[in-house]
């Protein structure tokens, strides 16, 4: 499995046992491999694979080069991300797929669209000729749902999942990338049944609680108190 950093934070990387990754995939537990996206690599490597252009000296920087194509075609920087990825899910080793499943994690919620969008994008520059028929297959990975789901991930605050909502809504009517399961990330876990709560309820009620407080050695306001704030959040 290949996960991919698009921001390049060195944060999945971290999460997964590893102090770092690059360009190249690592390996970082078993089976696992990370490769951190960096827009000037892929435009070296897309350089290097089509048009067999070797690796620029130091004589010709390469971040000139880079921000001058950026510059001159909207979207570069997006269509050499993706389609980096798209490059590593249709590689193989050996005659088979090189990776068995591809996660990316991805850009933040606004910058997402643009890149799943780039490719149909530069369909729409490139009338013909090579990167026209390069894009063709990278927007035809993207668009096929047995081969890649948008999976959007939330924390269960309100602004976040508004957020998600909107995202989905718009990956739905902007792009051809089919729409996964929505995760919500760190939700806690209801220690607490129904039927505890309700007894909690009673204990804490005015005609219960000098009682209780007297039966447990403590008031147990605060407990009802916190239990209520985990289901919220």
């Amino acid at each position: 499995m290949l996960c991919v950093e698009v921001d390049g934070k060195g944060d999945l990387a971290r999460c997964l046992g590893a102090t770092s990754a690059g360009f190249q995939p690592r390996v970082v537990q078993p089976n696992v491999s990370v490769l951190a996206l960096d827009p000037e690599e892929s435009l070296q490597e897309y350089l290097r694979l089509y048009f067999k252009v070797p690796r620029f000296t130091r004589l010709t920087p390469l971040s000139k080069v880079f921000e001058f194509i950026a510059t001159g075609l909207p979207g570069t920087s997006d269509m050499l991300v993706i389609g980096k990825i798209a490059y590593e899910a249709k590689r193989t080793e050996g005659g088979r797929p090189a990776w068995d499943l591809i996660i990316v994690d991805s850009a933040a919620t606004g910058h997402v669209l643009p890149q799943l969008g780039a490719a149909r994008a530069m369909m729409d520059l490139a009338r013909g000729g090579i990167v026209r028929s390069q894009v063709e297959w990278i927007d035809a990975i993207l668009s096929d749902p047995r081969r890649s789901l948008l999976t959007i991930c939330a924390l269960p605050e309100e602004m976040p999942v508004s957020e998600a909502i909107e995202l989905h809504d718009r990956a739905k009517a902007e792009t051809t990338i089919s729409l996964g399961a929505c995760f919500l990330n760190r939700v806690f876990t209801e220690a607490v049944s129904a039927r505890q709560l309700e007894l909690l309820e009673r204990l804490t009620a005015e005609d219960h609680l000098a009682a209780a407080e007297a039966r447990l050695g403590g008031d147990p306001r605060p407990v009802l108190a916190g239990d209520r704030i985990a289901r919220r959040l």
